[in-house]
């Protein structure tokens, strides 16, 4: 099975920090995350990870009375926002749960949400 492991953060911490306190921390945090990219790829040599920019550059589209309508920013106002994802081949939910939590950003304010994908 295929499941995406979609990663939720609260960004304004982040971006809050002067970009020397970022870089601080992302060269503290980046061996947990090679250890993690090692663990995923013993798991699916395929696997894929993707980091997003910050949702202050997203744009939503929605078309209504077949009019095409863009807006700034995420589709709901949430303190937490999708700041990553990985797409993985797994045999199983549980191998997806471990993986899951092995993802740095799991801990503290974070979450990863577990979803198949529809193949």
């Amino acid at each position: 099975m295929k499941y995406a492991l979609l990663i939720y953060d609260d960004e304004t911490v982040w971006t809050t920090l002067p970009p020397e306190e970022q870089a601080k921390l992302r060269a503290a945090e980046m061996p947990r995350w090679g250890a993690l990219f090692e663990e995923l790829e013993k798991a699916d040599p395929d696997v894929v990870g993707h980091e997003l920019d910050g949702r202050d550059t997203a744009k939503v589209v929605r078309v209504r009375d077949g009019e095409r309508i863009v807006t700034d920013g995420p589709f709901a106002e949430t303190k937490e926002a999708v700041g990553g994802l990985f797409t993985i081949e797994l045999p199983d939910l549980d191998e997806a749960i471990r993986l899951a939590g092995l993802i740095p950003a799991a801990e503290g304010e974070g979450a990863i949400e577990i979803r198949p994908i529809v193949s």
